[in-house]
């Protein structure tokens, strides 16, 4: 497998090339740098660690540094994005909280869904977008890296809308995978961050997608499996309330007693008393 590397596509130390391609494929690599994929005329398979999207024009699959990535086709036509890290940082002008996002995004999900469907009248645009961005660094015209990062701005928040919208390609349901995780390991009293990187979502990402699906923040989730269970202990075993507390994950009976009965309504000595 080949290992594409700074100094074979940025030799002179720039930190934003633009490629096209046609009637051609490539076959299996992995680099370290940033790169996106816009497809404009054809079909292609891109593969991404494996896992296969089916691309058609307006699609874009995004690679992250050392992920391996080939592309099976023989008639596509496509633009290459490639970004050095750094250029995050320092190339883009009016730098967004959302274009971090995006980033955040490509870094740390790495293995969840990697390909944006653009639709309608957006993918004339997105195409009009990445066609100038290549011109501009391909040309070097008078100021134009001040264009081309403008052009990448653009891009990238047309990206992040559609990520942010659910409108990329189908990924793959984690949230029984979740769910059944937090069951086994509730009382190792979990964090949100502890979670989000297990299951390779950024926190933030993580957070609302969480409530969305539950209908609680995570911490009230976490903390009404530790109430289920200490109600099914408190109705069915003869251990005190001092040792539920602590098997479902209390640091003290006093927290445990102020949950219980902010989630029951009464105490634990109280609902036991009415099995």
């Amino acid at each position: 497998m080949k290992g594409f590397y700074h100094s074979d596509i940025f030799p002179g130390g720039e930190s934003l090339v633009v490629q096209h391609n046609s009637d051609c494929g490539c076959e299996k690599h992995t680099h370290d740098f940033f790169e996106f994929a816009l497809v404009v005329k054809g079909e292609a398979e891109h593969i991404v660690d494996g896992k296969s999207y089916r691309t058609r024009p307006g699609s874009v699959v995004f690679i992250n540094f050392g992920q391996t990535h080939e592309i099976i086709s023989d008639s596509a036509e496509y633009y290459n994005v490639l970004i050095t890290p750094d250029y995050i940082g320092s190339g883009l002008r009016r730098e967004t909280k959302a274009v971090r996002e995006l980033f955040s995004f490509v870094y740390e999900r790495g293995d969840g869904d990697q390909c944006v469907n653009f639709t309608g009248a957006d993918i004339a645009r997105a195409t009009a977008l990445v066609t100038e961005l290549y011109r501009e660094v391909t040309e070097k015209r008078e100021s134009w890296e001040t264009a081309a990062s403008d052009l990448l701005h653009l891009f990238l928040i047309m990206l992040l809308r559609y990520v942010r919208g659910g409108k990329a390609a189908a990924k793959p349901d984690k949230t029984a995978d979740i769910l059944a995780w937090l069951r086994e390991h509730y009382a190792e009293n979990p964090s949100l961050s502890e979670v989000s990187e297990r299951f390779y979502y950024n926190d933030s990402y993580f957070s609302r997608m969480f409530k969305r699906f539950t209908g609680e923040g995570f911490n009230a989730y976490v903390n009404s499996l530790k109430i289920n269970e200490a109600t099914e202990l408190l109705e069915n075993s003869l251990l005190s309330v001092e040792e539920i507390s602590a098997r479902v994950g209390y640091a003290d009976v006093k927290t445990f007693y102020a949950q219980f009965r902010k989630v029951t309504g009464t105490t634990p000595g109280a609902f036991r008393s009415k099995r």
